[in-house]
């Protein structure tokens, strides 16, 4: 699992039959300190997350073919909580 921030959403005119039920965000990934890192990733949405939460991505492709009922979706990452608050070493960010 990895900690990232809403950036966007994806919309497209023509997609695998597997992702017909999938809402996609593109999440870009977080150092330690909660920076962004530049890096972006698609995820499925099933819990409402919007631009701007921190999110905790599951990237292991079960928990997407649990929710879209399909062994054979293409989709791997997963919003799997909308982080409130994180607590580091350096103490509670938000």
């Amino acid at each position: 699992m990895v900690i990232a921030r809403i950036v966007g959403n994806v919309t497209a005119a023509a997609a695998h039959p597997g992702l017909k039920a999938a809402r996609l965000l593109l999440c870009e990934l977080l150092d330690d300190a909660g920076n962004g890192t530049g890096r972006i990733i698609g995820a499925g949405d099933w819990l409402g997350a919007g631009i701007g939460n921190t999110v905790l991505v599951d990237a292991d492709g079960d928990a997407c073919q649990v929710f879209l009922k399909d062994p054979k979706t293409p989709l791997r990452n997963v919003v799997a909580a909308i982080v409130d608050s994180r607590n580091y070493a350096g103490g509670a960010r938000k």
